[in-house]
C-alpha cells in the first residue's frame, strides 16, 4: 500500500479527532494534531519550543510560521515517515500550504450547521468523573446527575448556543480557502460525516484503498 499522508479536517461536532484516530489506526500510520506538535515541541526544549512557550507565557498566539515549521518538524519525526493522519479543528492555510512538498490527501468531515450545533449544545460534562453526555444521545437516568458517580452535571460554556454559532462561523470562514484550494487541485475527499465514526472510517478506508 502506497504511503498514507491525510490531513482531516472538520467542523466542532464532527468529532473530527476520534474519526482521525480510528482512521490512523486502521491505515497503521499515526494520528497526529496540531495542538499535540506544538505541545510536543515545547515538552522536547527544541528552539522552536522555546520560541513557542515564549509566546504562550505572553498570552499570545505564536505566528503562523513558526506553527507551519513546528508541524513540519513534527511530521519529519521517524514515527510518522510511514504515513500520518494529521488533523485540526480549525484549517490553518498557511500551515497546509507549508505541508504541499512531501504531498497529502485532505480529507473532509461534512457535517451541517444545524447537526453540529444540535451535538454541541446538548452536551453535558459530569463535574466528578468527568464523563460525557448528551441530554438526546447519551441521557443520563437522571436529568443532571451523572449516572456513573452521582456528580452534577455542567453545561460548558462553550457549549451554549451563542459560543456555538461563533465556532462554526470561525470553523467556516477559515475552512472556506482551504476547501476551495485544494478542491480546484483535485486532491479533496469530502465524506459524510452524520454517521458514526466507525462507519465513516469504514467508508473512507474503502475509498482511499481504491484510489
Amino acid at each position: 500500500m502506497a504511503v498514507r499522508r491525510l490531513v482531516l479536517i472538520g467542523p466542532p461536532g464532527a468529532e473530527t479527532a476520534e474519526v482521525a484516530d480510528r482512521l490512523a489506526g486502521g491505515l497503521g500510520v499515526i494520528s497526529t494534531s496540531m495542538l499535540d506538535a506544538v505541545q510536543s515541541a515545547v515538552r522536547a526544549g527544541s528552539q522552536l519550543g522555546d520560541e513557542l512557550r515564549r509566546f504562550m507565557n505572553a498570552g499570545q498566539a505564536p505566528p503562523l510560521d513558526l506553527v507551519a515549521a513546528t508541524v513540519q518538524r513534527r511530521l519529519g519525526e521517524p514515527d510518522a515517515v510511514g504515513g500520518f493522519v494529521f488533523w485540526s479543528g480549525f484549517p490553518v492555510l498557511p500551515v497546509l500550504r507549508s505541508l504541499e512538498p512531501v504531498g497529502f490527501q485532505l480529507v473532509e468531515l461534512v457535517l451541517a450547521d444545524a447537526e453540529a450545533a444540535r451535538r454541541l449544545t446538548g452536551r453535558r460534562l459530569c463535574r466528578g468523573c468527568g464523563t460525557r453526555w448528551h441530554v438526546e444521545s447519551s441521557p443520563t437516568r437522571v436529568d443532571g446527575v451523572c449516572d456513573r458517580c452521582g456528580s452534577g452535571l455542567v453545561h460548558r460554556a462553550d457549549d451554549f448556543p451563542a459560543a456555538v454559532a461563533h465556532q462554526l462561523s470561525a470553523y467556516r470562514r477559515q475552512s472556506a480557502p482551504v476547501l476551495a484550494r485544494y478542491r480546484l487541485a483535485g486532491s479533496l475527499l469530502s465524506v459524510d460525516a452524520t454517521r458514526p465514526p466507525d462507519e465513516i472510517v469504514t467508508e473512507l478506508t474503502g475509498r482511499l484503498a481504491r484510489s
